[in-house]
């Protein structure tokens, strides 16, 4: 086996004094003090995956320009190994493989070895990816990639049995020595196909938008009816394709998208991919049942599903939404948080070398922390068995003893008993090996969790949440963002590094107009433009529009950029700049009126003078080859182009640029749309504040002038069970939130009374549960009156 040079050695072992007790130890081949035998150059890294791998026998390289000058001056192939520190089958290989020192002899003799982590650089991922997919035709990690010294993959697969892969390992040495022109040859074709499928194709000048939404419909035929989700295993929640049609479905009654939604969301909520003791998401589920997951949670996963789960019960009224809304929540602050804000990136499958042992549970161990009563009712709802249903063990899921709860007093007392349950098994699980958490801060995942949090704190009046979103964009701006040098990607024990992607900067911008829109600070808003400016200097191709996923790098080969729209376990981050342009369009005079030139946000730089519309329509018109040949994998995209020629859905919105700001805070009326009694009429009143910018008025009633037009609420021509009986609008003051930008505008509180018009005795579907409004509002100043403006509201 090849060694290090004495010089490097000892440079490696000095790392290793330093870092000691910074990182877990992952290998086998210890000497008699119990010390590793193996040290290579990965232990420079401050990433937790690469240092999993720096005692390996294999000589592994970080992604760098000397590991490509090294391949290029020995004449070797390149072996790249991509994956996570939380992925399950990475720990396999990593085991069976890379920890093995005849596999290693073998690696470090004929190649030179590449460890790459994809939480680093989800913009080189995406390339190797796009290359497995292209020749295997499935991707997963760990990543296998065999590459040219110049960085172009000539094969590529997943996880390989060691046998497999010692015997491939021996192959292509072979064939690099006998048919170096043949692995050439596929790598120029494999070159080129991902430059194809990364690069986009011809421009489509006009997309009809009734074309794509129904090719997106037609993936409903896949639907599992019985558990919800997409039919067959393994099952992910699909996040992006759930908010599309969580979007479409406030846009007009869809019974149809209504159906998906609410199945998939309840079906998870069930199921053993939500941790039911503790709260929180796991990645996937390997069955279709969504029983058996595989138990990493990742970040994201909790961001984007605490969303989806809080709409959708505000839609619904479903208790059950609210409460997984507030226990994945809840388990982000308890065990994801910073102790000065943001939110680690992960925590790990395996505890004590076995998948899932810290979740799962015996009888026995139930009935050691119960009492009789409480083990009554977890033998009712999860119905544990002494053989179990995952090695020996109990994944808790709720059987279908949950709809005897469905009545809203009934359900709220079981929710208290679950309470003290989940309070017990939480603090005996306590006594158990955690699983291994990432503590990795990466922005657009910490930044995507913020932007949950500041909704959910300002729909349910949750403080906390609120703070915890404030203090997560706060400690970024802090620490990753760095004045003249721009946004770094990754925090770690008190050092940034990895130039941010495209997704830390959308993301992060989304979260500042957010935080701006639920507490009216005008300093997030000038921070949400001063980010978009950064974004399109750094990211924005000059020659064809569009963006790019990442950065020019400086270090390894000149890989093709993607710019790719396309989303995957995590929302497009192509498609979320679209949408931060689309709403900075709509606050597009707040932002250049209020803001002004001055420089005192947290980031220290002047407000731009941007056109968002214009980058917007260049960028969609960029990716819309893309979107038009497969709408179903750019939804994302999608839903930025609807927000734009449609307007939002949400319950908080903007027109006439932004000077007036319509909303409907706090919990909705879901008790009086029933019928109390067979002869009373089920009602509803909704309540929305209003807010006009300075220098503006509203028109609130009829005036002389017959071109304007006072406020009138409507219900939508579609709208199928409600209709307006009466409304008022009276001027309100306002909470601090509920003002524009911290404006001293009017303000003013709308109410409108609402009677059924088809809500049967037990309409508690999504359609019935909602009502769609329309608000025409039209503002004045002195001198200039615009033009009324219609806002289209579910509630």
């Amino acid at each position: 086996m090849e060694q290090h040079s004495s010089e490097l050695e000892r440079s490696l072992r000095d790392l290793e004094q330093l870092k000691s007790g910074r990182y877990e130890i992952r290998t086998r081949h210890r000497n008699r003090q119990g010390e590793p035998v193996f040290i290579n150059r990965l232990i420079r890294e401050d990433s937790p995956y690469l240092l999993q791998h720096a005692h390996n026998p294999v000589n592994w390289f970080s992604w760098s320009d000397e590991a490509f000058a090294e391949a290029q001056r020995l004449d070797r192939p390149v072996f790249l190994s991509i994956g996570y520190s939380t992925c399950h089958w990475c720990h396999v290989m990593e085991a069976e493989s890379f920890d093995n020192e005849e596999i290693a002899r073998i690696l470090n003799s004929e190649f030179v070895c590449i460890k790459l982590d994809r939480e680093q650089y989800p913009d080189i991922d995406d390339y190797y990816m796009t290359g497995v997919q292209i020749i295997s035709g499935q991707g997963g990690w760990p990543m296998s990639n065999f590459l040219l010294p110049d960085g172009r993959p000539f094969y590529a697969a997943t996880y390989f049995p060691p046998a497999q892969f010692a015997d491939l390992l021996e192959k292509i040495s072979q064939v690099w020595q006998q048919k170096r022109g043949e692995l050439e040859d596929s790598a120029r074709r494999t070159a080129d196909a991902i430059r194809q499928v990364l690069q986009g194709r011809d421009q489509v000048r006009e997309l009809d938008l009734d074309s794509l939404t129904a090719a997106v419909h037609r993936l409903l035929q896949r639907e599992d009816r019985q558990f919800g989700g997409l039919a067959g295993a393994p099952k992910f929640p699909q996040e992006p394709l759930l908010y599309y049609f969580l979007d479409s479905l406030t846009r007009k009654p869809d019974a149809a998208a209504s159906g998906f939604v609410y199945r998939a969301l309840s079906g998870m909520a069930r199921g053993g991919i939500f941790d039911q003791a503790g709260g929180g998401f796991h990645r996937y589920s390997t069955d279709a049942q969504w029983l058996v997951p595989h138990f990493e949670k990742m970040l994201y996963n909790q961001s984007q599903l605490s969303l989806l789960y809080l709409w959708t019960w505000r839609l619904t009224g479903d208790p059950l939404l609210l409460r997984v809304t507030e226990q994945t929540l809840d388990y982000v602050l308890r065990d994801m948080q910073h102790d000065a804000g943001g939110f680690y990136s992960a925590t790990d499958a395996d505890s004590e070398d076995q998948e899932g042992r810290y979740f799962v549970w015996t009888p026995a161990q139930l009935r050691a922390v119960l009492d009789d009563d409480e083990m009554q009712l977890v033998n009712d709802l999860y119905q544990p068995t002494e053989a179990g249903n995952f090695e020996g063990a109990n994944i808790l899921a709720h059987g279908e003893a949950l709809d005897r709860y469905r009545e809203p007093r009934a359900f709220a007392a079981l929710a208290q008993r679950l309470d003290r349950i989940n309070g017990r098994l939480l603090a005996a699980r306590r006594q158990r090996i955690p699983p291994l958490r990432d503590d990795k801060i990466i922005v657009a995942w910490s930044a995507a969790m913020a932007t949950s949090l500041a909704w959910a704190g300002w729909q349910l009046a949750r403080k906390d949440y609120l703070e915890a979103a404030q203090r997560a964009a706060d400690f970024v701006f802090e620490h990753n963002y760095q004045e003249g040098q721009g946004l770094y990607r990754v925090y770690l024990d008190g050092e940034v590094s990895i130039p941010a992607q495209l997704e830390d900067y959308a993301n992060l911008c989304e979260a500042c107009l957010t935080l701006f829109d639920v507490t009216g600070r005008q300093d997030y808003l000038r921070q949400a433009a001063v980010l978009m400016d950064d974004l399109l200097g750094i990211f924005w191709n000059n020659q064809s529009g569009g963006f790019f996923l990442g950065p020019a790098h400086d270090q390894g080969p000149g890989l093709t950029r993607s710019r790719s729209a396309v989303d995957g376990a995590t929302l497009s981050a192509y498609g979320v700049a679209c949408q931060c342009l689309a709403s900075l369009a709509e606050r597009q005079e707040l932002v250049h009126r209020e803001g002004g030139p001055q420089a005192d946000g947290a980031t220290g730089s002047a407000v731009p003078e941007t056109d968002y519309a214009d980058r917007l329509q260049r960028a969609v018109t960029a990716a819309s080859a893309e979107l038009d040949e497969y709408p179903p994998s750019h939804v994302t995209l999608l839903r930025a182009i609807r927000h734009y020629r449609e307007g939002s859905r949400r319950p908080l919105q903007f027109g006439a640029q932004g000077r007036v700001r319509l909303a409907a805070p706090g919990a909705p009326d879901f008790v009086t749309r029933r019928k109390k009694s067979p002869q009373q009429t089920p009602s509803r009143c909704i309540e929305l504040s209003l807010a006009v910018a300075d220098g503006f008025r509203l028109v609130t009633a009829a005036a002389e002038d017959a071109s304007l037009e006072p406020v009138t609420v409507t219900a939508a021509e579609d709208e199928l069970h409600w209709t307006v009986e009466d409304f008022t609008l009276v001027p309100g003051q306002l909470p601090e939130t509920g003002r524009l930008a911290g404006t001293e505008g009017e303000q003013w509180q709308l109410t409108v009374m609402l009677a059924a018009t088809g809500v049967g005795e037990d309409a508690d579907d999504l359609q019935a549960a909602t009502a769609d409004l329309r608000v025409r509002i039209q503002v004045c100043s002195d001198t200039l009156c615009l033009a009324p403006e219609w806002f289209s509201l579910r509630l």
